[in-house]
This record gives C-alpha cells, structure tokens and sequence, in this order.
C-alpha cells in the first residue's frame, strides 16, 4: 500500500478544511471515526490546526477500507461543501486558484503558507499546478503527498461544479499511486 507522508516537517492542515473531510465521510461511520482517531481527537475543532501527518495517516485508513475508487469518491464529494470567494466562475478559474486554496489551508512552524497581503507563497507542501490548454480544456499537475485518485476526484468535483459533464482523465506514466512524484491529469468539458 502506498505511504502518505507529508513533504517537510511541521506542516499542519486547518480545521475548517478537515471538517469538511470528516463531513464528506458522515455515511461511512466507521472510517468517520477512524479519522477521528488517526486525529486524536473525539470531535474536529474546525479552527484548530492539525499535524499533516495524522491527516495523511487518516487518508490511509480510507485508502485500505476503499480503495483507489473510494478515495476518488471521497475527493468528489469535498468540493460542494466548499464556500468559494467571489471571483471564481468557471472551471479555469477554480482549477488556476486551486493552488492558492491548498496553500491557504496549510501551515508551516505556525505560519499559514499563502500570505493573502503579499501574494508570497511558502513551499514544502507541493503544488496543484494548473496549464489552460484550450477553451474547454486544461491540464493539473499534482505534486503533493495526498493520493492520487483523492486528487483525480477533487480536480473533478471542483470543475464539477461549473460543468456538470467534466471528465478528468490521468495523462502521464508517472504516478503517485506507484512511486513517483507527481500525477498530470486532463479535465476537458
């Protein structure tokens, strides 16, 4: 089974963002309190910050109950549960501010890793890199230490949620899922 393990050391995931994780997993009560339990915690404080690590081993935990289609799933399902700020109406612009989502949910050493004032952005988590490549069509590349097929269901759900028809197709050799470092994937509508 794949190893989830966070890039560098000390990087913690917001709880408003974990919540919406343990929400996505209210139908499945056993993994819902497995979360919990990787987490430590009895109920999620959602403006409390928690270690990447416990929240890569919960990942885990849904990888082995569910598989790779599960966890496609699960990615699915976040998105709707998302407040978007004004400004992002379409798939282009959902997928090109992706990366600035993740950073903003994300801390390092107390330090949350996207300054909205300064526009800075601090490494160590990976990236959701996004390349428009036709009116209806774009390309994701994923270089972070969440699942493969989580992040296929995420880039669907978020894209979903502007083109009920979107397909998200995985485009390169090199993947997550089998001990490589980055995942391209193809959204197209």
């Amino acid at each position: 089974m794949t190893q989830y393990v966070p890039m560098a050391p000390n990087i913690t995931v917001y709880g408003q963002t974990t919540s919406v994780f343990i929400d996505v997993l209210k139908p499945f009560a056993v993994l819902q309190k497995a979360m919990l339990d990787a987490l430590g915690v009895d109920q999620l404080d959602p403006h409390a910050w928690y270690p990447q690590e416990l929240i890569l081993r919960a990942y885990q935990k849904v990888d082995y109950v569910l598989g790779g289609r599960g966890l496609e799933r699960f990615g699915r399902q976040v998105p709707p549960l998302v407040a978007f700020p004004p400004g992002i109406d379409g798939v282009h612009t959902v997928l090109s501010k992706l990366d600035v989502t993740y950073h903003l949910n994300h801390g390092r050493d107390g330090v949350v890793m996207f300054d909205l004032a300064t526009g800075e952005m601090t490494d160590g988590i990976g990236h959701y890199t996004y390349e428009r490549v036709g009116e209806r069509e774009a390309l994701m590349l994923c270089d972070n230490p969440y699942p493969c097929r989580f992040d296929m269901g995420l880039v669907h759900g978020f894209a979903g949620r502007f083109e009920p028809g979107v397909q998200v197709t995985h485009e390169s050799s090199e993947c997550r899922a089998r001990g490589g470092d980055k995942c391209l994937y193809r959204v197209s509508w």
